[in-house]
């Protein structure tokens, strides 16, 4: 039930920047783990618990960096800028 509400957590998140920012686009959600090493994903990559997705922008909708993360973490998210898309994922529970 944990992974339910992590997920219906993350889907809201992805709601919030995707009216926040209409320019934005999803390339890459959920992963299969077979599929995640194959495209060189980290072995404990949040994609493959469907917790994680890559952003793309239509030309000139990109919000700087800073408001982007800003944004994202009022809604729990963290952001990684990985050069030709971001990256967003829930923020790690500590242990």
């Amino acid at each position: 039930m944990s992974h339910l509400r992590r997920y219906s957590w993350f889907v809201y998140g992805m709601e919030y920047l995707r009216v926040r920012f209409p320019g934005m686009s999803v390339t890459s959600w959920g992963r299969s783990t077979h599929h995640n090493h194959d495209v060189g994903g980290k072995p404990d990559s949040q994609h493959v618990e469907w917790t994680a997705a890559d952003l793309v922008w239509d030309p000139g909708t990109r919000p700087p960096t800073e408001t982007l993360r800003v944004e994202a973490a009022k809604i729990g998210l963290e952001l990684d800028v990985e050069g030709d898309h971001d990256h967003v994922e829930l923020l790690r529970q500590s242990t």
